[in-house]
């Protein structure tokens, strides 16, 4: 028999289980779109829920699949519509690469893909399209850091000293692929980081933890963990070697660096934050601080009362209060915003008051009035092409209506490789309409002309189902 305390413990753990398991059943019933049959007639197979329905061979496909149906490097995905009534098979280029609008190929991303020496292959940004969800990618020029032993990095935009860690995982070191320049993380037996490997494979820098086990040694030029007190690393209170730039030996707000004057390093506080009066510690101004309640930190040894109320932040210039989102002492096209360098989880909430750009960009503002009658170069390097007088990205709608995309026009007869069209006198490509893969390239009678059509995935699909012809959507009568 349970005892009258026993059966309340057991009913508190029943309840609680359910509590804590109900969630995670209703999530494991929850199907995803394709696996229903009204919209993908290849979820009634059995493991149906993997498979895609494809169109143009009117056969069924695993789902994110590399290759056939798709072309190499891209995988069959799902495209649902906004309204959530209609799917379809789209080929997308996979996770961590992006299509090329010069070739229409997939390459990885932040590498030297179909960019020239002294380029890298990045996200494009700029274009979005509402009809699909295909990544595109464009080639950026590799920026240069003011300093020769660094390194510029594309997916931070930061700049990083060679053959350091840097942004790489555990165990390789930053580099570049003498290929392209493109700056690389990876470890091996290569000149210039040989040095730096250790007996477990990986690649460590020098005069950090590395792959040290014992607390206050660091990986040394030797390939060996240790510590000596002639290094600037050494610290006398504990006899100990620590990273320069870390916490190290030091309290909270300060990091363990060189010191120009000894050439030794020392516990010296942070970038943006400053010593308080009887404290080892260092802080960030306008927060708490070391402060009471309902105070700020204006310097080394003052304390204010919290002189803003909600909604204002603290403008040190002027000694004043200024509302969130608003001009005030602003320059033009700039707001009133936080100081988003501060932590509020480490160094609280800070009053701060900075200048923003009320856009993203404020480095990208165009002058309006000025205007030009020259005829604007579409750039091949862009993945930029001619329809008309204007210029397109290859290889997305653009001006073409839905199913189809711009393509080079190319002049070729059969057995013959294909010339690509450019325009005269500007080496540029020309486009032209052509249907997006999935779609099907069918003339209709439309009233009394033969047009060309683009048939979508859905009206494709019906007419498998029904076995009859539809009305497709014409997108061109040239």
């Amino acid at each position: 028999m349970i005892g009258h305390a026993g059966f309340w413990t057991w009913f508190f753990q029943m309840k609680l289980f359910l509590f804590l398991f109900q969630p995670q059943t209703e999530a494991a019933v929850m199907a995803p779109p394709w696996a229903n049959p009204k919209l993908n007639p290849c979820a009634s197979q059995p493991n149906g829920w993997q498979l895609l329905f494809w169109p143009p061979e009117a056969k069924c496909y695993k789902i994110f699949q590399v290759g056939h149906p798709c072309p190499d490097g891209m995988e069959l995905s799902p495209s649902l519509s906004k309204s959530g009534k209609n799917l379809s098979a789209e080929c997308r280029c996979t996770p961590e690469t992006a299509q090329s609008a010069t070739d229409g190929k997939c390459y990885a991303l932040f590498s030297l893909g179909p960019c020239d020496g002294g380029e890298y292959f990045a996200p494009d940004t700029q274009y979005k399209s509402e009809n699909s969800k295909r990544q595109w990618g464009v080639c950026k020029q590799i920026k240069n850091c003011s300093d020769e032993t660094m390194v510029y990095w594309p997916k931070d935009e930061k700049c990083y000293k060679l053959l350091s860690r840097g942004p790489c995982p555990k165990g390789q070191l930053l580099t570049t692929d003498p290929n392209g320049n493109i700056p690389v993380c990876k470890c091996g037996n290569q000149v210039e980081l040989k040095d730096y490997r250790f007996a477990d494979g990986q690649c460590y820098q020098h005069f950090t933890k590395g792959p040290c086990l014992e607390k206050g040694h660091l990986f040394l030029p030797d390939k060996t963990c240790g510590c000596h007190n002639y290094l600037p690393h050494y610290h006398e209170g504990s006899q100990k070697c620590f990273e320069l730039g870390t916490l190290g030996p030091c309290a909270s707000g300060q990091h363990f660096q060189l010191d120009p004057q000894t050439h030794q390093a020392t516990c010296q506080c942070k970038e943006g934050y400053i010593p308080y009066i009887n404290s080892t510690s260092c802080f960030r101004p306008f927060t708490q601080g070391p402060c009471p309640a309902h105070h700020i930190l204006l310097d080394g040894s003052t304390c204010l009362p919290q002189p803003c109320e909600r909604g204002y932040l603290y403008f040190p210039a002027d000694r004043s209060c200024h509302r969130i989102g608003h001009r005030g002492p602003c320059p033009r096209n700039r707001i009133i915003t936080f100081d988003f360098n501060t932590r509020p989880s480490v160094d609280g909430i800070s009053y701060n008051g900075i200048c923003a750009c009320e856009k993203r960009d404020c480095s990208n503002e165009q002058n309006t009035n000025q205007q030009t009658t020259e005829r604007v170069r579409c750039d091949r390097t862009k993945g930029l092409i001619r329809f008309g007088n204007e210029c397109h990205k290859m290889y997305t709608q653009g001006p073409c209506f839905r199913g189809s995309w711009l393509v080079p026009q190319r002049d070729g007869r059969e057995g013959r490789q294909e010339q690509e069209l450019f325009s005269e006198g500007w080496k540029e490509r020309v486009g032209l309409c052509e249907c997006i893969p999935g779609y099907r390239r069918s003339i209709r009678m439309v009233g009394q002309k033969n047009v060309t059509l683009c048939m979508s995935p859905t009206v494709m699909l019906a007419e498998y189902l029904n076995g009859t012809y539809t009305v497709a959507r014409v997108i061109s009568a040239r």
